[in-house]
């Protein structure tokens, strides 16, 4: 039994317990009244059960749909947290690629974000050898072959960022890690990974 038909089920066994409260109590009353006259009793009787009866149906009527509310919201927020998670997970895996999957997955990266072939390339301490002098000799020739500078470099300094890189070239930085991308692209992605998480 999930979560929220547990919740449903509470809520609905609540209500049912203030609904025979409200039962029992206007029943007690009803008696009262009854030691005045009966046929005066009874009519009283009849109108606080009809009233009590129509009260407890009302209750149980909010309370399930007070249930069936807060049962949605936490599916809702369920679903979210299993996407952010799924999200996190694939950093996390881009981030453990081996180190010739690393650089065919940068290379292009480089190729495309660089603007003038002058930008210091900065990356997370993790990643710095994964950045080999071979790997900026190949962006750099191929820089120069699309008519840029090939002066490609990698900075001594270092940020916390989950893979990928930042292009430096003065004060203006190009931000293409791993966790900057899918932030960027994170709202044409979410409904593919919905529908995939929850198909």
């Amino acid at each position: 039994m999930s979560g929220a038909n547990k919740l449903i089920e509470k809520i609905l066994a609540e209500a049912n317990s203030q609904a025979e409260t409200v039962l029992a109590e206007a029943e007690q009353r009803a008696a009262e009244i009854s030691a005045k006259g009966v046929k005066e009793a009874e009519a009283k009787k009849k109108s606080l059960l009809d009233n009590a009866k129509v009260q407890g149906e009302e209750r149980k009527r909010r309370a399930h749909t007070i249930a069936e509310l807060d049962a949605r919201k936490a599916i809702l927020a369920a679903k979210e947290q299993m996407i952010e998670d799924t999200f996190a997970q694939a950093i996390g895996r881009l981030q453990k690629v081996d180190k010739k999957a690393y650089e065919d997955m940068i290379y292009p990266m480089l190729l495309v974000a660089v603007e003038t072939g002058t930008e210091e390339i900065i990356v997370a301490a993790d990643d710095q050898e994964r950045y080999t002098p071979e790997l900026l000799e190949k962006a750099n020739k191929a820089l120069i072959a699309q008519g840029k500078q090939g002066k490609l470099t990698l900075s001594a300094e270092t940020r916390e960022v989950k893979g990928g890189f930042i292009l430096r070239s003065g004060d203006m930085e190009i931000n293409s890690s791993f966790d900057a991308i899918l932030r960027m692209q994170r709202d044409r992605l979410e409904p593919d990974v919905a529908a995939i998480l929850f198909a």
